[in-house]
């Protein structure tokens, strides 16, 4: 694998999506799932069939349920400024780029990476190797949005719970938050052979992307920061090989 090409690609393949999803949610979404039919052909299969599977779940549970939608707004509001547009868009990437360091401050602190990226075995072929750190780079993306889809989920109907719909009703957000947190945590160690004394610690990692959720209103800082985690990690490992 040549490190200056995947990492070329891996980019290039972000600001496709970054552009997509500008134009239209769901557009940014379509090229994802594209992306990951190509990455079933030459990649894992039963790993990626099971990612596309996990996304197309959360994509109609999305578009079915009108109470809400993890569409981002046109106009958010963070640190009392508001921004759209093209500074929206770059707002959102610096702080993404802070989520990022915080969750590799911390990684550091606890001696194990609290978000751990998944090891596609791709073949032989020159291109296929490549191409594996965007997809992994990019599955960051489709957990955040089924981990958001969740939370929306569980946000919504949670109020109607026989006896925990009253926690839902008097501490909004936050069960919703700990709940799909630690849902994510757990399939992380379960998933990636993350340690399971991070579990906590990979929980609260989820927590920040969803609390990132809901003070912009825009799942893309979760994103970005899930984005750099995993290609990082995928690049400087050494490349796994099905021969």
């Amino acid at each position: 694998m040549s490190v200056t090409t995947a990492t070329t690609i891996m980019v290039g393949s972000f600001l496709i999506y970054l552009i997509l999803r500008s134009i239209n949610f769901y557009l940014g979404a379509f090229y994802l799932l594209i992306l990951f039919i190509f990455a079933y052909i030459i990649t894992d299969k039963q790993f990626s069939a099971f990612y596309m599977l996990l996304f197309i779940i959360a994509l109609i549970i999305d578009l079915a349920i009108k109470g809400f939608s993890v569409v981002p707004a046109n106009q958010t509001s963070l640190l009392g400024m508001n921004f759209k547009g093209f500074t929206m868009i770059i707002a959102m990437l610096i702080f993404g780029l802070a989520l990022y360091v915080l969750i590799n401050v911390i990684s550091a602190r606890v001696g194990g990476n609290i978000v751990g990226a998944p090891t596609l075995q791709v073949t032989t072929n020159q291109i296929a190797q490549n191409l594996r750190p965007t997809f992994v780079s990019h599955l960051g993306i489709i957990e955040n949005y089924f981990a958001f889809v969740s939370f929306e989920l569980l946000n919504f109907f949670g109020v109607m719970i026989p006896l925990v719909g009253v926690a839902f009703n008097l501490v909004p957000y936050i069960l919703p938050v700990i709940l799909v947190g630690l849902l994510m945590g757990i399939f992380h160690v379960a998933a990636y052979s993350v340690a399971f004394s991070l579990l906590l610690w990979a929980s609260f990692a989820f927590m920040m992307f969803i609390i990132s959720y809901i003070i912009t209103k825009d799942s893309l800082p979760a994103d970005f920061a899930h984005f750099l985690n995993n290609g990082i990690i995928d690049i400087a490992r050494p490349l796994a090989l099905v021969i």
